[in-house]
């Protein structure tokens, strides 16, 4: 079941985009402790409004367990989102050279961007990352939607062009290589 995420939801989110965070290999990953920065992600998502805020985030339920999450917002918004992270109480205590998270703009203006789709391991391969995408793109099916996909993750890059996301830059992010990826419905008046 896909549902908007709660305040209970928030250590699952925090979870899930730390394993995203892991494989991104971001400073704050590498310099601090995995409760450390949890506990910081938790409070992101209820606390302040940061760009894994609860506001922005699909739950994929399975028997009343948290599956996987589908991060995604107007792209405009990235860059007051990202400085939202100075304003947790945490923040004080894990100082960063860039300063926040992710200070690298990672959207191109006009889009709404999908910035995470996660399932933990124990529910991969059961279709909950399309799922969840399917959902996001018929909640707005005027809008064009944007994600990176890593250009070492052949299987999501299969997935998107599966789902009609047609690759439109290349993009380095935190040192990765990364395909920027739109979508636009075939009935969108821009497409």
């Amino acid at each position: 079941m896909i549902r908007k995420a709660t305040p209970q939801d928030a250590r699952a989110i925090a979870e899930l985009t730390y394993i995203v965070w892991q494989d991104m290999e971001l400073e704050i990953v590498r310099r601090y402790e995995k409760e450390t920065v949890i506990a910081a992600l938790v409070k992101s998502a209820t606390e302040v409004h940061y760009r894994n805020h609860i506001e922005h985030v699909d739950i994929y339920e399975v028997a009343g367990q948290v599956a996987g999450i589908l991060i995604a917002y107007p792209s405009q918004y990235e860059t007051t989102y990202e400085q939202a992270w100075q304003n947790l109480t945490l923040a004080e205590n894990i100082q960063l050279e860039t300063g926040t998270p992710l200070p690298v703009l990672e959207a191109e203006c006009g889009d709404v961007y999908i910035e995470t789709i996660a399932t933990f391991p124990e529910f991969r391969g059961r279709g909950i990352a399309t799922k969840l995408i399917q959902a996001r793109l018929q909640s707005n099916p005027e809008a064009t939607w944007s994600l990176n996909c890593d250009e070492q993750n052949e299987r999501a890059y299969q997935l998107y062009r599966k789902l009609g996301f047609q690759e439109k830059m290349k993009k380095v992010l935190y040192g990765h290589e990364y395909r920027y990826m739109i979508y636009q419905n075939e009935g969108n008046a821009y497409a």
